[in-house]
């Protein structure tokens, strides 16, 4: 049984806690209980962490490029506004689909908020700043949050587990359109933002970095003296 209590900033990150670590069990109450009153900003708070979770994960490039500490905390900020964006698009694809092809009735903002806190695992979404195990992590964190999503649908729209999956992957399908297509002006406005808040570019993979820098290291095992 979930309590939902944010009358203080002590009890709103309890609550948060409790539903993120329930999620991250796969327990179907935790999702039913977002659709108590007064967990959107609880829904939201997670989206927020996981993004900044994840742009920490990707800090070493900016880090690398020696990006002012002002401009560091505004790209994680900033991605973790556009986590927020993506989830909504995402979520609402899903709802649109479920109500459209399998006739649900669930409200809108109930199922958003249960999609959102199926990316609670993405909290740990740091980790992937280890070196050689963060890809591993990073699909890792990928499954998990997709198999709450799974649960989050079963547990608010009464979805079987395949009725659930096809949401879940057609709405995924539909969000990569979207994003190649008729999303492509504002992938570039994006990455203008993200250059624009750090100062440099971040489209570099953390992997292909370590990599580079591994390279260096083995090429001059004592710092480039004979």
């Amino acid at each position: 049984m979930y309590t939902i209590d944010t009358s203080s900033f002590f009890h709103f990150f309890q609550t948060l806690w409790s539903l993120a670590t329930g999620a991250m069990r796969l327990d179907p109450a935790a999702f039913k209980a977002m659709d108590t009153p007064g967990t959107g900003l609880l829904a939201a708070t997670i989206l927020f962490l996981a993004g900044v979770s994840e742009a920490l994960g990707q800090s070493v490039v900016l880090l690398a490029n020696r990006v002012k500490p002002g401009r560091f905390v505004l790209s994680l900020l900033l991605n973790g506004i556009l986590f927020i964006v993506s989830a909504f698009i995402w979520g609402a694809t899903i709802w649109g689909i479920a109500t459209l092809v399998y006739h649900t009735h669930e409200p809108f903002t109930g199922v958003m908020k249960s999609v959102a806190l199926s990316y609670a695992p993405l909290l740990f979404s740091f980790l992937t700043l280890l070196p050689y195990m963060g890809t591993f992590i990073n699909r890792l964190l990928s499954v998990w949050s997709f198999l709450a999503v799974l649960v989050a649908l079963e547990a608010t729209m009464s979805l079987n587990i395949w009725q659930a999956l096809v949401c879940a992957i057609f709405g995924f399908v539909f969000l990569l359109v979207l994003k190649y297509t008729l999303g492509r002006p504002f992938i570039a406005l994006e990455h203008w933002i993200r250059r624009t808040t750090a100062g440099v570019s971040s489209t570099v993979e953390v992997k292909d970095l370590v990599e580079k820098i591994t390279e260096q290291i083995a090429e001059n095992p004592k710092g480039g003296k004979s």
